[in-house]
C-alpha cells in the first residue's frame, strides 16, 4: 500500500467514529455477520482486502460503497478500526493480479544455509515455514496444517489441508515467523526472534484434479492468497521454486532433502518447537513396492523420501515443505522447494516405508499459471 493510500485509510477512521454503540462492539477475531449476511470475522481494517479496495476508490466511492463501509464496522481496538471481513473465497481459476516470483538471493536464504542433522531447528531456520489456522465456528480457532511462503502474498500447501478437513472448518489465516508455539516471543538463550505475523487468507485455489483414493492423495497442492503483502525479514522469507528446465528435470533419487515443521497434521499435533530432519529421496518404483500391500499407487507427480526407521515427515507438517539447498543451478546458492508433505503410513517412521510428497517440478506450470 502506498503512503498516500495509508494516509487516506487513516483519515477514514474518523468517519467510523460513533457508528456503532459500545454495547454492540465486538473484539478482534470475534465472529460477525457482514452487511450482506455472510459469515465474517472482526479484524483490523487494514487486514480486510475487500473493504480496503472500496476505500481506495476515494472520490469514486458510490453511496452504496459508503453504506457498506459504514455498516462493516464491528468494533475498535485503541485507534484501530475493526471491520467485519468476509471469510476466505474459494476460486476455481486464476488470481486477478500478475505476480513476479522473488529471485534467488531474495528467496531461499537464511542465516545458516548449510544445516545438517535433525531435531530442533535453529530459531531462524526455514523462514518460509507457515502454520495454517482454521476457523471452526463459535469463536474457535486451531492450527492443523503447514504451508510454505513462496512470494510476499502467496503460500503453497497441500490440497488435503483444504478439502480434507471437516466441512464446517474454514481456512482462515497463516502464521509466519513461528519457532516455539508456546511462547509469545521466541528466544534461544540470548537470540530472540521477531514477533510472529498473522495474515488473513483472502482466497485460495485447489488443484482442479485433486482426488483421494485408497487413503492416498493425488495432485495434492493448493495455493493461498494472503490479504496483505508480507515484508521479508530474517524470520520471514520465501523459498525458491524450481522454475528452470534444469531444476525441473534433475534426478533427485538417492540425494538427501530436508523436511521441517511442527509435526502437525489435520488430525494431531506433535512438537511445540520447529523440527527438521534430513531424509533420502527414494525411487518411485521402490516406493510403490513399499505401498503395494495396501494397493496404493505411486505416480510420477509424486515424490518419495524417508523410509529410515524412526525418521519420517512426522517431523514436518501436512502441506509443509520438502527442500534442498542449491538445486536451482543458479550462481546464488539458495534453498529450493522440491515437494509438499502429502501422506504416509499412520505409523510414520516405519522402516522401509517412505513418506509421499507432491513433486513440485510437475506442478510449476500450474502454480505459475494460477498466480499470473
Amino acid at each position: 500500500m502506498s503512503p498516500q493510500a495509508g494516509r487516506f485509510l487513516l483519515l477514514l477512521v474518523c468517519v467510523f467514529c460513533g457508528v456503532i454503540g459500545l454495547s454492540d462492539a465486538l473484539n478482534l477475531q470475534d465472529a460477525c455477520e457482514t452487511p450482506d449476511g455472510k459469515v465474517g470475522t472482526c479484524v483490523y481494517l487494514r487486514s480486510c482486502l475487500s473493504i480496503r479496495n472500496v476505500l481506495l476508490k476515494k472520490e469514486n466511492m458510490t453511496p452504496e460503497d459508503r453504506s457498506l463501509v459504514m455498516k462493516s464496522k464491528c468494533g475498535q481496538e485503541g485507534r484501530s478500526v475493526l471491520v467485519c471481513c468476509p471469510l476466505v473465497r474459494k476460486l476455481t481459476g486464476r488470481f486477478d493480479a500478475p505476480v513476479e516470483l522473488p529471485p534467488p538471493g531474495e528467496c531461499g536464504k537464511m542465516q545458516m544455509d548449510r544445516i545438517v542433522g535433525g531435531g530442533v531447528s535453529p530459531i531462524d531456520g526455514y523462514p518460509w515455514l507457515t502454520r495454517i489456522q482454521y476457523y471452526k465456528g463459535s469463536n474457535r480457532y486451531g492450527f492443523h496444517c503447514g504451508g510454505v511462503l513462496i512470494h510476499n502474498q502467496y503460500v503453497l500447501t497441500a490440497a488435503h489441508c483444504i478439502e480434507g478437513v471437516p466441512s464446517t472448518w474454514i481456512v482462515y489465516q497463516v502464521r509466519l515467523g513461528e519457532f516455539d508455539t508456546t511462547t509469545t516471543i521466541d528466544c534461544v538463550e540470548d537470540d530472540c526472534a521477531d514477533p510472529v505475523r498473522d495474515v488473513l487468507i483472502n482466497a485460495y485455489v485447489v488443484h482442479p484434479d485433486y482426488y483421494k483414493q485408497n487413503g492416498a492423495d493425488y495432485n495434492d497442492i493448493a495455493l493461498l492468497q494472503l490479504s496483505e503483502t508480507v515484508e521479508f525479514t530474517d524470520f520471514i522469507r520465501p523459498i525458491c521454486l524450481p522454475t528452470s528446465e534444469e531444476s525441473r528435470t534433475v534426478n533427485l533419487t538417492g540425494k538427501y532433502a530436508t523436511v521441517a515443521g511442527w509435526g502437525q497434521t489435520e488430525n494431531s499435533t506433535s512438537s511445540t518447537k520447529k523440527l527438521h530432519l534430513r531424509v533420502p529421496v527414494v525411487d518411485n518404483e521402490v516406493c510403490a513396492d513399499a505401498f503395494s500391500s495396501i494397493r496404493l499407487e505411486i505416480i510420477p507427480t509424486q515424490l518419495c523420501a524417508g523410509g529410515e526407521k524412526g525418521k519420517d515427515s512426522c517431523r514436518g507438517d501436512s502441506g509443509g515443505p520438502l527442500m534442498r539447498y542449491g538445486d536451482g543451478r543458479s550462481s546464488t546458492k539458495s534453498w529450493y522447494l522440491i515437494g509438499l508433505v502429502s501422506f504416509g503410513l499412520e505409523q510414520c517412521g516405519t522402516d522401509g516405508v517412505p513418506g509421499v510428497y507432491t513433486r513440485m517440478s510437475e506442478y510449476m506450470d500450474w502454480v505459475l499459471d494460477t498466480m499470473e
